[in-house]
């Protein structure tokens, strides 16, 4: 396949080849060759080439061109959604969400873009100061395979309505779902340039980013990847990075048992625990109600169907998206085991295909271990603990910052939870999955460096020219210090 686009045209690339395989049957799925070096300058000198362009039609032309865009992914949704379950094996109902949210994006990033980088005028006697907004320019975008569609489209659109152009790198796990969504914006009649691909790894990226007309660069991924692109950023580069989670779910006096129980499983197993936003850690009192809620938990995780999104009966749970993070899944199980832990729920491999695991529930109450970076599975961690105080501690004891949530009746606590804890997203009787177009996205400590997207992310899309204006230069005092 000609798996890169510059220009509006689909091109052969010149570097090594490669495939994708489905996680559901192991079948290739997408072959291509990843970018060279002169593969990606072209990319960029194209879209610097319609930046200016691009910027100068003013925001409702371009809009016009992102609506047809939307226009486009609405008529091809059926086929875009099984795409995302063919390459990255996520359940239908799941893949029909993430196109959804592509099409549902749009609105939220105008009006952000309108509320955050509207001119802002200020009027003082003769003169005025009034602070404009400006692209960056080129904007590299580096695409995860887990929302292969959904999470690279959001910036894409936040970008183009600043006026910048677009060099995308999406995951080279999910080459065909970016083929996919790159052919939707062909059909949209961008201007040439405006929007490029080009599939690659970790070198692609890095001559993406040292390309001196590369001006913003948004990653999403994990934080050893993260800060290698945090290394490579100059200066001279915004850069916006969102780099995982260990999200912690405080369940502290639920009203409702079973409802609290069901908040957690979709947190902890939806999207087979492959979100940054999932939900990682459970605390509970060590009292009835935690008693209670664990086991209700168990229970119901004993019965969440895993399988293949054609399957016969609707799964909540697809596959990993490759058979080395099963056994990932498997190590770190066996791992926390030896620790101290305490299986509650022991995750095995499943013969539907090497790359199906079912759910795993581990108590490491008492256990000693350390985990270095974010396990990308259906794995949760179960801590019981004395008071409120042990267990903000306890969920602030992780060194990401992305998403925790507490399921509580009493809203004095949320409130000391909303305050105290070390998190970019924090939740009330809320899962720690499911965040709003309509707000922020992003973590901090090792979860990212301050530039969260959703919402936010016309703020990273553009830069502030503040100017001092008069209409003539008349009626100028002599400065102290000048005889004339």
């Amino acid at each position: 396949m000609k798996s890169i686009f510059i220009n509006n045209k689909w091109q052969e690339a010149d570097g090594e080849a490669f495939v994708s395989k489905s996680p559901n049957d192991n079948e290739i799925v997408f072959s291509g060759n990843f970018a060279s070096k002169s593969n990606c300058n072209k990319a960029v000198a194209a879209a610097k080439t319609a930046q200016e362009k691009w910027f100068e039609l003013g925001l409702e032309k371009r809009l016009e061109y992102i609506r047809k865009f939307v226009e486009i992914v609405k008529e091809n949704k059926e086929d875009l959604s099984k795409t995302i379950s063919i390459e990255v094996g996520k359940p239908k109902w799941e893949a029909d969400g993430e196109i959804n949210s592509i099409i549902g994006k749009l609105e939220p990033c105008i009006d952000a873009y309108k509320t955050r980088c509207s001119d802002i005028i200020i009027e003082k006697g003769t003169a005025k100061g009034i602070t404009r907004f400006r692209p960056l320019g080129v904007l590299c975008i580096i695409g995860p395979y887990n929302y292969p569609m959904h999470m690279t489209n959001g910036q894409i659109m936040a970008g183009l309505i600043a006026g910048n152009t677009i060099v995308l790198k999406p995951s080279d796990k999910a080459p065909l779902c970016a083929t996919k969504i790159m052919e939707c914006w062909q059909k949209a009649g961008l201007p040439d340039g405006v929007v490029n691909m080009v599939q690659g790894n970790g070198e692609t990226v890095a001559n993406l980013i040292q390309n001196k007309d590369v001006n913003g660069v948004y990653f999403t991924g994990s934080y050893k990847v993260g800060q290698i692109i945090r290394g490579l950023c100059s200066n001279s580069q915004m850069f916006a990075l969102e780099m995982g989670g260990d999200g912690p779910v405080v369940a502290w006096d639920a009203n409702d048992l079973h409802s609290a129980a069901l908040t957690v499983i979709q947190g902890a197993f939806g999207t087979a625990g492959q979100k940054c936003v999932s939900t990682r850690r459970l605390i509970v009192p060590d009292n009835k109600f935690g008693k209670d809620l664990i086991k209700e938990i168990v229970k119901i995780a004993k019965k969440i169907v895993v399988g293949k999104f054609d399957g016969k009966d609707t799964p909540f749970m697809g596959p990993l998206r490759t058979s080395q993070m099963v056994e990932n899944a498997l190590k770190t199980q066996k791992y926390l085991l030896s620790k101290g832990g305490v299986s509650l729920l022991e995750a095995k491999k499943l013969s539907i295909g090497e790359c199906f695991i079912s759910p795993c529930i581990i108590d490491v109450t008492n256990a000693k271990y350390t985990l270095k970076e974010e396990v990308f599975a259906p794995l949760l961690r179960v801590i019981r603990v004395k008071t409120f105080e042990d267990a903000l501690a306890e969920a602030n004891k992780s060194e990401y910052g992305l998403a925790a949530s507490i399921l509580t009746k009493d809203k004095d606590l949320y409130i000391k939870f909303l305050n105290n804890a070390k998190f970019g997203l924090i939740n009330w009787n809320k899962p720690t999955v499911g965040s709003s177009a309509w707000a922020g996205f992003g973590g901090i400590k090792n979860s990212g460096n301050f530039r969260p997207s959703g919402y936010l992310a016309s703020d990273f899309c553009s830069y502030a020219v503040a100017s001092a204006e008069a209409e003539t230069v008349s009626n100028v005092s002599t400065p102290k210090g000048i005889k004339i």
